[in-house]
């Protein structure tokens, strides 16, 4: 890769002979950047080849010789600060490597990933990572953690910036992970890198609230919730005011007796109030979504004050003048819907099918599946759809059947995020999937 600076900043840029190795799905992954490890990719086709550009404005290399926390010449404030730097670029440097298993998830290859030191960027504070992944095909056998490559890995933890985050024993343990292709061990090493840092700084907010429970009770008391602690609470007034009234305190055993029934009183209350708040909570939902699929938007306008008042109350009631009855209903959003299009000409197997469920059952039996695939290769009950939050994710059943995501097999019992424009392939029957959202009106 080079760096380029255009009229507005920086830019990390690649090229490519042929617009044909980019991938449109791989792009967009990159582009929604959940982790916020990734800069954005924008490609350009330029002749019979394309550019691929990520603009770093603002950000300097991790081997920039003006980096201001490596530099000789930096000037930091205090220990304390310094202290907090390392720990928070810790942190940091966990989550980035969990991002690379997060990549796979997503069916993209870590080989994607741009290792070259110059081209990983930082603040100046040296807490933020960005780095450049290239928006490429990637082959089905490179879709494992060795694919990240042991000596590009290397010599990325070689760097002062990394040295400074993670041990010599964990950075063997990434390098070896990747070389022997174990997941498994990876994520092992990644969560000792991110989990050190969280368990410290829960402890530290927490140290003034469960002050109490660190002085008197043992390790395993403080995990306990607010509602047991108090009843933890309740029982010793309790036990106190018996000794109390024992000891011919009557005063203070009325005074005991009194805080440990209100304490109980309160943490019944809350039970209750929280109960409460999960079933409405519940009811409200199932409401929205058959209102959903029922009504679009708000299409139904009072004619004078009285209508508009109920409007902003946000109440949908009915009223009646004469003959005439109009209806005040408060806007409802889409339900998000999901829609699989044949790519093939396959007999017996319909253009197009939705995906509107929360769950979406695909196979060839008619008694377990909503979508019915009358192929050989299809299993009875082959795949899921599941929708969760606008988000759609393909899981493989596990059995015999073979998934594909963009022509890259993927593991059975195991859920991606599939997005709009992806292809889809159940045995040998080929989808493009869209997402788009229901509209229904009615008129009255």
């Amino acid at each position: 890769m080079q760096i380029k600076r255009g009229p507005f900043g920086y830019f990390a840029t690649e090229k490519f002979d042929s617009p044909d190795i980019l991938c449109t799905y791989a792009e967009e992954v990159i582009a929604g950047n959940k982790s916020d490890f990734y800069l954005t990719p924008v490609t350009e086709q330029i002749g019979a080849g394309a550019m691929c550009y990520f603009e770093f404005s603002g950000f300097l290399s991790i081997t920039d010789a003006e980096f201001s926390v490596f530099s000789p010449q930096s000037k930091i404030s205090s220990h304390k600060k310094e202290s907090k730097n390392i720990s928070l670029r810790r942190k940091t440097v966990g989550d980035l490597f969990y991002s690379f298993i997060k990549l796979l998830d997503n069916l993209i290859s870590p080989s994607s990933i741009v290792l070259d030191p110059e081209m990983v960027f930082t603040d100046p504070e040296g807490i933020t990572i960005k780095l450049c992944c290239l928006p490429i095909k990637s082959k089905p056998d490179d879709l494992c953690i060795s694919s990240l490559g042991a000596l590009r890995l290397e010599r990325l933890l070689s760097c002062d910036f990394f040295k400074s985050a993670i041990t010599d024993d964990e950075k063997n343990a990434l390098i070896y992970s990747v070389k022997e292709n174990d997941e498994d061990m990876f994520l092992k090493a990644v969560d000792m890198i991110r989990g050190i840092d969280e368990d410290a700084s829960v402890e530290s907010e927490n140290k003034d609230e469960n002050s109490f429970f660190d002085r008197f009770f043992p390790q395993k008391l403080k995990a306990l919730s607010k509602s047991e602690k108090d009843l933890i609470l309740s029982g010793l007034s309790a036990l106190i005011s018996v000794f109390s009234l024992i000891g011919g305190l009557y005063l203070t055993c009325i005074f005991l007796s009194a805080l440990s029934f209100i304490i109980l009183v309160s943490v019944f209350k809350a039970q209750r109030k929280h109960k409460e708040n999960i079933r409405t909570e519940i009811t409200q939902k199932q409401s929205r979504q058959r209102s959903s699929i029922l009504f679009s938007e708000s299409s139904f306008q009072s004619e004078n004050d009285l209508f508009d008042n109920a409007e902003e109350t946000g109440n949908s009631e009915s009223f009646s003048f004469g003959n005439s009855e109009k209806i005040v209903q408060k806007p409802y959003h889409p339900l998000t819907s999901g829609k699989l299009t044949l790519t093939g000409d396959h007999k017996g197997i319909n253009h197009e099918y939705s995906v509107y469920l929360d769950e979406t059952y695909i196979g060839s039996d008619c008694f377990l599946s909503d979508i019915v695939l009358d192929d050989p290769l299809v299993s009875p009950l082959h795949a899921v759809i599941r929708q969760k939050n606008g988000v759609f994710y393909l899981e493989p059943a596990k059995g015999t059947g073979t998934t594909y995501i963009e022509d890259s097999p993927i593991e059975n019992g195991k859920a991606y995020e599939i997005k709009s424009g992806q292809k889809l392939t159940v045995g040998n029957i080929s989808f493009r999937f869209a997402i788009e959202n229901i509209m229904k009106s009615k008129t009255i």
